[in-house]
């Protein structure tokens, strides 16, 4: 196995950015700008903000010059975190906005964590609001639109003293307009905190894989409905990659265009986050947001039943922790595996498995010789942790 894709991957070229923007004027890879239809636009909740429903998550994007042209072509709102790439993505975002002079005319969203034990109010306070202070730096702002306490996968912690008071005082200092939550669980999270009536926005994980899932699809919607601005994630159930050689490594493009068609069209999604990092597939996505309709091979796509079962898309439902005897954070496992394999992302997969609890991360697996746990859905989580294991992680 290749050991060196996570450093070769995440090596910016500088001399493509130079190039990148005459070679896209001598093609017309890029051509939704010239469409006649107008972009298909939705309000974020209580918040008030219009947005076209094609948003860019940057997550995975390393090349300054795919934000240019995702501005050129429409999107308003761009999704950072604190995290992503060790805090350059940040620093890229902010680079792009300030050299283009278009900080008024943007949307931009990041998000802040914290290991901090949330019984304990005052340190997790303190580390959120430095953390949030040193976004605010890289991305040489003074404000974000949204920001969102990231990756919260429970009620306690959804509901936790210490994360409602330090965005209340962030937002009421003026570092951010609204508030958000993020969550691959929205079940319990939602539930939680829409009584509290304190969330402006919250972003969350859905796609196709999750069609039978009614329970997801109410709660999400009945937050709307509350008011929340629904930002959906993870859209495309992992992009073209498919983790396992047996199946066919790529998949089609009318895929992705399929996939995140129908998750926009429930309409209480009000934008999505898809997280494209090269031309090719900005172009892809955001045709998406002139049109919803489905192209006759996008249906059949739709309709192939095989795509869900070959997805193993995680569904977070954390049935699987009971069979462990480890009691391993086992859906946590299952993200880091999706980003080191899927998305190329060692930095964010080794960001992942770091913020595991003590003995409940991949230290713990790797005593066990047979694994015990089993995916009520498609999941292969033995096979995928031992991929995990044999990975260099950033």
């Amino acid at each position: 196995m290749n050991r060196d894709w996570n450093r070769r991957d995440f090596i910016i070229k500088p001399i493509l950015w130079a190039g990148a923007t005459s070679v896209l004027a001598k093609t017309d890879l890029l051509s939704a700008e010239s469409s006649s239809a107008q972009l298909i636009s939705r309000t974020l909740g209580r918040t008030g903000l219009t947005l076209p429903i094609v948003s860019m998550g940057v997550m995975n994007a390393d090349v300054p010059s795919i934000l240019r042209r995702a501005y050129e072509l429409g999107i308003r709102h761009f999704d950072t975190a604190a995290v992503y790439q060790n805090g350059r993505n940040e620093e890229m975002v902010g680079s792009v906005v300030k050299e283009m002079g278009i900080r008024d005319k943007v949307i931009i969203s990041t998000k802040q964590g914290t290991r901090a034990s949330f019984q304990n109010t005052a340190e997790f306070k303190k580390r959120f609001t430095d953390g949030v202070e040193a976004s605010l730096k890289r991305l040489q702002m003074d404000h974000v639109d949204i920001l969102y306490h990231h990756g919260v996968d429970s009620a306690e912690h959804a509901t936790s003293e210490g994360q409602i008071e330090a965005l209340q005082l962030l937002k009421k200092q003026g570092k951010t307009r609204f508030i958000g939550i993020s969550t691959h669980d929205p079940v319990p999270v939602l539930n939680a905190v829409i009584p509290l009536n304190v969330f402006d926005v919250a972003l969350v994980t859905i796609n196709h894989t999750m069609a039978h899932d009614a329970e997801r699809l109410a709660t999400i919607e009945r937050a709307a409905k509350r008011g929340i601005g629904i930002v959906a994630m993870k859209t495309q159930a992992g992009g073209t990659v498919r983790p396992d050689a047996k199946l066919p490594k790529e998949l089609p493009p009318e895929s992705q265009t399929a996939l995140l068609k129908w998750v926009l069209n429930h309409d209480f999604i009000a934008t999505a986050i898809p997280g494209f990092s090269a031309y090719e597939h900005l172009d892809q996505d955001f045709s998406v947001a002139r049109n919803l309709a489905y192209t006759e091979p996008e249906k059949k796509f739709l309709a192939d039943q095989a795509f869900v079962a070959q997805a193993e898309f995680c569904q977070q439902c954390g049935q699987c922790r009971e069979d462990c005897p480890q009691h391993v954070d086992i859906p946590a496992l299952m993200r880091s595996h999706m980003y080191a394999v899927q998305y190329r992302n060692a930095s964010m997969a080794g960001y992942l498995l770091a913020k595991s609890e003590p003995g409940r991360g991949l230290e713990a697996c790797r005593s066990c010789g047979t694994c015990q746990a089993r995916c009520r859905n498609t999941v292969q989580i033995a096979r995928k942790i031992a991929q995990l294991k044999d990975f260099q992680l950033a």
